[in-house]
Protein backbone atom coordinates (compact mmCIF):
# COMPACT_ATOMS: atom_id res chain seq x y z
CA UNK A 1 0.00 0.00 0.00
CA UNK A 2 1.43 3.46 -0.46
CA UNK A 3 1.01 5.83 2.79
CA UNK A 4 2.00 9.66 2.93
CA UNK A 5 3.02 12.02 6.00
CA UNK A 6 -0.09 14.57 6.03
CA UNK A 7 1.96 17.24 4.05
CA UNK A 8 2.45 14.33 1.30
CA UNK A 9 -1.23 13.15 1.39
CA UNK A 10 -2.23 16.78 1.60
CA UNK A 11 -0.16 17.27 -2.15
CA UNK A 12 -2.26 14.24 -2.97
CA UNK A 13 -5.62 15.66 -2.22
CA UNK A 14 -4.53 18.88 -3.46
CA UNK A 15 -2.88 17.72 -6.96
CA UNK A 16 -5.59 15.15 -7.78
CA UNK A 17 -8.69 15.07 -5.20
CA UNK A 18 -10.10 18.63 -4.86
CA UNK A 19 -9.16 19.42 -8.48
CA UNK A 20 -11.05 16.64 -9.74
CA UNK A 21 -13.95 18.79 -11.19
CA UNK A 22 -11.79 21.14 -12.88
CA UNK A 23 -9.79 18.36 -14.49
CA UNK A 24 -12.44 16.03 -15.31
CA UNK A 25 -15.05 18.06 -15.95
CA UNK A 26 -15.36 16.15 -19.70
CA UNK A 27 -15.67 12.83 -18.13
CA UNK A 28 -12.54 10.92 -18.19
CA UNK A 29 -10.21 12.54 -20.75
CA UNK A 30 -7.06 13.50 -19.54
CA UNK A 31 -4.70 15.52 -21.35
CA UNK A 32 -1.67 15.28 -19.23
CA UNK A 33 1.11 12.12 -19.59
CA UNK A 34 1.55 9.75 -17.21
CA UNK A 35 -1.48 7.87 -15.06
CA UNK A 36 -4.88 9.27 -15.86
CA UNK A 37 -6.51 11.04 -12.46
CA UNK A 38 -10.01 10.83 -14.39
CA UNK A 39 -10.10 7.19 -13.38
CA UNK A 40 -8.40 7.20 -10.76
CA UNK A 41 -10.85 4.90 -7.98
CA UNK A 42 -8.99 6.96 -5.09
CA UNK A 43 -9.81 10.05 -6.49
CA UNK A 44 -13.30 9.98 -7.11
CA UNK A 45 -14.34 6.49 -6.35
CA UNK A 46 -17.64 5.50 -4.63
CA UNK A 47 -17.76 4.82 -0.67
CA UNK A 48 -14.16 6.31 -0.22
CA UNK A 49 -12.58 6.40 2.84
CA UNK A 50 -9.41 7.96 4.55
CA UNK A 51 -7.61 6.23 7.06
CA UNK A 52 -4.75 7.64 9.58
CA UNK A 53 -2.25 4.91 10.57
CA UNK A 54 1.05 4.52 12.40
CA UNK A 55 3.28 2.60 11.03
CA UNK A 56 6.81 0.95 11.95
CA UNK A 57 9.15 0.79 9.60
CA UNK A 58 12.54 -0.05 8.31
CA UNK A 59 14.49 3.26 6.86
CA UNK A 60 16.76 1.70 4.69
CA UNK A 61 14.17 2.78 1.98
CA UNK A 62 14.45 1.79 -1.86
CA UNK A 63 12.94 4.05 -4.76
CA UNK A 64 9.03 4.28 -4.20
CA UNK A 65 6.45 2.16 -5.56
CA UNK A 66 2.91 3.46 -7.34
CA UNK A 67 0.46 1.44 -5.84
CA UNK A 68 -2.63 1.63 -7.48
CA UNK A 69 -6.20 0.02 -8.13
CA UNK A 70 -6.94 -2.31 -10.58
CA UNK A 71 -9.71 -0.75 -13.44
CA UNK A 72 -10.40 -2.70 -16.26
CA UNK A 73 -7.64 -5.48 -15.33
CA UNK A 74 -5.26 -2.70 -15.50
CA UNK A 75 -2.88 -0.59 -13.34
CA UNK A 76 -2.38 2.87 -14.66
CA UNK A 77 0.76 2.06 -16.77
CA UNK A 78 -0.91 -0.23 -18.77
CA UNK A 79 -0.02 -3.34 -16.80
CA UNK A 80 -1.71 -6.35 -15.63
CA UNK A 81 -3.73 -5.83 -12.52
CA UNK A 82 -6.80 -7.06 -11.17
CA UNK A 83 -9.78 -5.22 -11.23
CA UNK A 84 -10.89 -3.78 -7.69
CA UNK A 85 -7.11 -4.75 -6.28
CA UNK A 86 -3.89 -3.13 -5.56
CA UNK A 87 -0.97 -3.64 -7.72
CA UNK A 88 2.23 -2.11 -7.24
CA UNK A 89 4.99 -0.97 -9.54
CA UNK A 90 8.53 -0.39 -8.61
CA UNK A 91 10.48 2.24 -9.70
CA UNK A 92 14.24 3.64 -9.38
CA UNK A 93 14.69 5.85 -6.79
CA UNK A 94 14.08 9.77 -7.87
CA UNK A 95 12.46 8.87 -11.26
CA UNK A 96 9.57 6.16 -13.16
CA UNK A 97 13.04 4.17 -14.36
CA UNK A 98 11.14 0.34 -13.72
CA UNK A 99 13.19 -1.54 -11.26
CA UNK A 100 12.55 -4.97 -9.40
CA UNK A 101 10.47 -4.87 -6.13
CA UNK A 102 11.37 -5.98 -2.46
CA UNK A 103 11.27 -6.40 0.89
CA UNK A 104 12.59 -2.69 1.67
CA UNK A 105 9.50 0.35 2.39
CA UNK A 106 9.46 2.77 -0.80
CA UNK A 107 10.13 6.51 -0.54
CA UNK A 108 9.71 9.56 -1.96
CA UNK A 109 10.52 13.35 -1.57
CA UNK A 110 7.35 14.65 -3.45
CA UNK A 111 8.89 18.19 -4.13
CA UNK A 112 12.31 17.10 -5.68
CA UNK A 113 10.46 14.63 -7.84
CA UNK A 114 7.26 16.34 -8.92
CA UNK A 115 9.03 19.36 -9.23
CA UNK A 116 10.53 17.92 -12.40
CA UNK A 117 7.26 16.89 -13.76
CA UNK A 118 4.56 19.76 -13.08
CA UNK A 119 7.14 22.51 -11.37
CA UNK A 120 6.76 24.10 -14.77
CA UNK A 121 3.27 23.32 -15.53
CA UNK A 122 1.99 26.83 -15.23
CA UNK A 123 4.33 28.60 -18.01
CA UNK A 124 3.46 29.25 -21.17
CA UNK A 125 5.53 27.74 -23.74
CA UNK A 126 4.90 27.11 -27.43
CA UNK A 127 3.98 23.43 -25.71
CA UNK A 128 1.26 24.66 -23.22
CA UNK A 129 0.93 28.13 -24.97
CA UNK A 130 -2.95 28.21 -22.51
CA UNK A 131 -2.44 26.24 -19.18
CA UNK A 132 -5.57 25.53 -17.43
CA UNK A 133 -5.78 26.50 -14.16
CA UNK A 134 -6.03 23.18 -12.26
CA UNK A 135 -2.39 23.08 -14.22
CA UNK A 136 -1.66 25.93 -11.85
CA UNK A 137 -3.56 25.15 -8.79
CA UNK A 138 -1.02 22.07 -8.99
CA UNK A 139 2.09 23.46 -9.97
CA UNK A 140 1.55 26.48 -6.97
CA UNK A 141 0.71 24.15 -4.82
CA UNK A 142 3.96 22.70 -5.11
CA UNK A 143 5.53 25.65 -4.77
CA UNK A 144 3.40 25.76 -1.21
CA UNK A 145 6.01 22.93 -0.04
CA UNK A 146 9.85 23.40 1.35
CA UNK A 147 13.03 21.87 1.75
CA UNK A 148 12.26 20.92 5.73
CA UNK A 149 8.48 19.86 4.89
CA UNK A 150 8.56 18.92 1.47
CA UNK A 151 6.11 16.58 1.74
CA UNK A 152 6.66 12.60 1.57
CA UNK A 153 5.24 9.11 0.28
CA UNK A 154 5.87 6.02 1.43
CA UNK A 155 5.29 2.57 -0.15
CA UNK A 156 4.97 -0.53 2.23
CA UNK A 157 4.97 -4.04 0.00
CA UNK A 158 3.39 -7.71 0.69
CA UNK A 159 6.89 -9.39 0.23
CA UNK A 160 7.71 -6.78 3.65
CA UNK A 161 4.74 -6.81 5.27
CA UNK A 162 5.46 -8.47 9.16
CA UNK A 163 1.65 -9.51 9.84
CA UNK A 164 1.38 -11.77 6.94
CA UNK A 165 1.58 -15.73 8.02
CA UNK A 166 5.07 -17.07 8.01
CA UNK A 167 7.14 -13.00 7.98
CA UNK A 168 10.49 -13.40 9.53
CA UNK A 169 12.93 -11.39 10.96
CA UNK A 170 13.60 -9.69 7.67
CA UNK A 171 10.28 -8.07 7.57
CA UNK A 172 10.08 -4.26 6.89
CA UNK A 173 6.55 -2.62 8.04
CA UNK A 174 3.83 -3.27 10.54
CA UNK A 175 0.60 -1.42 11.41
CA UNK A 176 0.89 -0.24 15.35
CA UNK A 177 -2.45 1.06 15.26
CA UNK A 178 -5.27 2.38 13.23
CA UNK A 179 -6.13 5.60 14.88
CA UNK A 180 -9.23 6.85 12.97
CA UNK A 181 -10.77 6.20 9.73
CA UNK A 182 -13.13 8.79 8.25
CA UNK A 183 -15.37 8.82 4.91
CA UNK A 184 -13.49 11.18 2.08
CA UNK A 185 -16.83 12.97 2.08
CA UNK A 186 -16.74 13.96 5.48
CA UNK A 187 -12.89 14.59 5.25
CA UNK A 188 -13.09 17.01 2.28
CA UNK A 189 -16.14 19.09 3.79
CA UNK A 190 -14.24 19.74 6.80
CA UNK A 191 -10.87 20.08 5.03
CA UNK A 192 -12.72 22.56 2.26
CA UNK A 193 -14.47 24.14 5.12
CA UNK A 194 -11.76 25.33 7.12
CA UNK A 195 -9.93 26.30 3.71
CA UNK A 196 -12.62 28.39 2.47
CA UNK A 197 -13.43 29.97 5.49
CA UNK A 198 -9.77 31.87 5.83
CA UNK A 199 -11.23 33.47 2.97
CA UNK A 200 -13.92 35.89 2.00
CA UNK A 201 -17.34 34.33 1.13
CA UNK A 202 -17.61 36.44 -2.21
CA UNK A 203 -16.26 33.89 -4.33
CA UNK A 204 -18.70 30.67 -3.15
CA UNK A 205 -21.51 33.55 -2.93
CA UNK A 206 -20.81 33.52 -6.68
CA UNK A 207 -21.16 29.48 -6.97
CA UNK A 208 -25.50 30.16 -6.13
CA UNK A 209 -26.78 26.51 -5.63
CA UNK A 210 -23.17 24.87 -5.87
CA UNK A 211 -21.45 26.84 -2.92
CA UNK A 212 -21.76 23.36 -0.30
CA UNK A 213 -20.89 20.84 -3.37
CA UNK A 214 -17.32 20.29 -3.33
CA UNK A 215 -17.71 17.94 -6.96
CA UNK A 216 -18.44 21.14 -8.39
CA UNK A 217 -15.79 23.18 -10.56
CA UNK A 218 -16.78 26.27 -8.78
CA UNK A 219 -16.26 25.16 -5.23
CA UNK A 220 -13.07 23.51 -6.35
CA UNK A 221 -11.97 27.06 -7.96
CA UNK A 222 -12.81 28.96 -4.46
CA UNK A 223 -10.89 26.50 -2.59
CA UNK A 224 -7.93 27.01 -4.60
CA UNK A 225 -8.25 30.73 -4.53
CA UNK A 226 -8.65 30.76 -0.84
CA UNK A 227 -5.53 27.98 -0.02
CA UNK A 228 -3.51 29.42 -3.12
CA UNK A 229 -4.47 33.10 -3.56
CA UNK A 230 -6.97 34.86 -5.94
CA UNK A 231 -4.64 34.54 -9.03
CA UNK A 232 -2.93 31.23 -8.43
CA UNK A 233 -4.80 29.72 -11.34
CA UNK A 234 -3.19 31.86 -13.95
CA UNK A 235 0.12 31.96 -15.44
CA UNK A 236 2.72 34.48 -13.32
CA UNK A 237 -0.28 34.75 -10.67
CA UNK A 238 1.15 35.09 -7.18
CA UNK A 239 1.09 32.72 -4.96
CA UNK A 240 -0.86 33.76 -1.12
CA UNK A 241 -3.29 32.48 -0.07
CA UNK A 242 -2.96 30.25 3.26
CA UNK A 243 0.58 28.98 4.85
CA UNK A 244 1.47 25.55 4.54
CA UNK A 245 1.25 25.07 8.59
CA UNK A 246 -2.30 26.00 8.40
CA UNK A 247 -2.91 23.78 5.40
CA UNK A 248 -1.65 21.23 6.70
CA UNK A 249 -3.41 21.71 9.98
CA UNK A 250 -6.83 21.82 8.22
CA UNK A 251 -6.07 18.53 6.55
CA UNK A 252 -5.57 16.46 9.76
CA UNK A 253 -8.54 18.13 11.21
CA UNK A 254 -10.98 15.58 10.40
CA UNK A 255 -9.08 13.47 12.46
CA UNK A 256 -9.52 15.69 15.46
CA UNK A 257 -12.33 13.96 17.71
CA UNK A 258 -15.90 15.66 16.79
CA UNK A 259 -16.30 17.85 19.43
CA UNK A 260 -13.17 19.58 17.86
CA UNK A 261 -14.68 19.91 14.43
CA UNK A 262 -13.57 16.36 13.42
CA UNK A 263 -15.49 13.53 11.56
CA UNK A 264 -17.12 11.06 12.85
CA UNK A 265 -15.04 7.68 13.02
CA UNK A 266 -15.83 4.43 11.02
CA UNK A 267 -15.08 1.03 11.45
CA UNK A 268 -12.24 -0.62 10.61
CA UNK A 269 -12.95 -3.26 7.69
CA UNK A 270 -11.43 -6.25 6.73
CA UNK A 271 -8.32 -5.74 3.88
CA UNK A 272 -8.99 -6.27 0.29
CA UNK A 273 -6.36 -8.91 0.74
CA UNK A 274 -7.36 -11.22 3.15
CA UNK A 275 -8.52 -13.85 0.49
CA UNK A 276 -5.11 -13.80 -1.28
CA UNK A 277 -3.26 -16.77 -1.55
CA UNK A 278 -0.26 -14.76 0.11
CA UNK A 279 -1.67 -13.89 2.59
CA UNK A 280 -4.16 -16.70 3.74
CA UNK A 281 -3.28 -18.62 6.81
CA UNK A 282 -1.39 -21.81 6.17
CA UNK A 283 -3.53 -24.82 6.89
CA UNK A 284 -2.38 -27.19 9.70
CA UNK A 285 -1.54 -30.40 9.25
Amino acid sequence: MDTADATGDLFFDMAEVISYPLNCANGTKHHGGGPNPCTNPEAAGKDLMVNKLTLEVDSRFSGYAACNVGVDNKDPFGGYCKSGTYCCDCHSPGHFKPSACNQTVGYENVQATFGKFIGHSCERSIFNPHPTAAACYSANTLKKLTPSNHGSWYSSLKEGYCGAPGAGDDCTWRVVRVDKIVTRECHSKVFGDTVQGSAPPDCLDSCGAQKTNTSSPCWADCFYKAALGPDSGKPGGAVAGMSLDALVAAWQKPFLSEAEGGCPAQQEMAPWFKDEPWFAAPVEA
